[in-house]
């Protein structure tokens, strides 16, 4: 069902749902997504939520242990975690960003992941709002993840309360064709539902006092409401 038509970089989007799950995408998507962007003009853009990822993953694991963080970019939680007694992998199929990755050193498969491989903890962060099949993605990471392995997952809200602002929903919710899905907080408890996991929001548990910006968003999160992004993990 459409809901609207966007203009966006030359090109017109048709932004629908789902009928029978209320699920919101672009039609007809690109068939890639990626950013192969020039790796002469980039830098490292570390966020706090890759801080808090590394926290996340430090509290679950133990010395030895794998993590694989699926559409790295740049891969700056492997770059985090270089000191932590714990290997690290990735898979980022645009080049440039692997290719700055790579050459700083962080372990980068070229290629997108399709289960090569098992470990104990699985970090998606902010991608699929990017691939034509995120339940499938999610699907793929949960089957690759070890008895007792942590799932984390970042994507951006459909229902974010700073989509208020015309400028912001301009700029960081309807932005196709990066953007190419939509979810909610159904949407996201649903595709966990399928693949036998619980999401968890992050709440309180990977801040530390200098996320006190976050710290609206925790507070909301433990009263069951989902306000800006979804930071999300399960353990299997």
């Amino acid at each position: 069902m459409l809901k609207f038509e966007m203009e966006r970089g030359g090109q017109t989007f048709k932004i629908v749902s789902c009928r029978e799950c209320r699920f919101v995408f672009v039609a007809d998507p690109e068939a890639d997504t990626a950013n192969h962007i020039d790796i002469d003009k980039i830098d490292w853009a570390f966020r706090p939520r890759h801080f808090q990822i590394r926290r996340l993953l430090l509290a679950h694991l133990t010395a030895g242990q794998q993590v694989l963080e699926i559409g790295c970019g740049r891969g700056e939680v492997g770059y985090l975690l270089r000191p932590d007694p714990i290997q690290y992998v990735a898979y980022e199929p645009a080049r440039g960003l692997s290719d700055f990755g790579i050459r700083a050193g962080i372990p980068i498969v070229q290629h997108t992941f399709n289960g090569e491989q098992t470990a104990d903890a699985i970090v998606i962060d902010n991608v699929l709002e990017h691939v034509a099949e995120p339940a499938r993605m999610l699907e793929t990471a949960a089957a690759s993840l070890n008895p007792g392995g942590l799932l984390i997952v970042i994507t951006p809200n459909l229902d974010d309360i700073r989509a208020i602002s015309p400028t912001w929903r301009k700029r960081n919710l309807w932005v196709p064709p990066d953007h190419i899905n939509y979810f909610s907080a159904r949407d996201i408890e649903s595709m966990f539902e399928r693949v036998g996991l619980k999401a968890r929001r992050f709440k309180f548990s990977p801040l530390s006092l200098k996320d006190w910006k976050f710290f609206p968003r925790a507070a909301a999160e433990t009263l069951g409401l989902s306000i800006f992004g979804h930071n999300v993990y399960a353990t299997k």
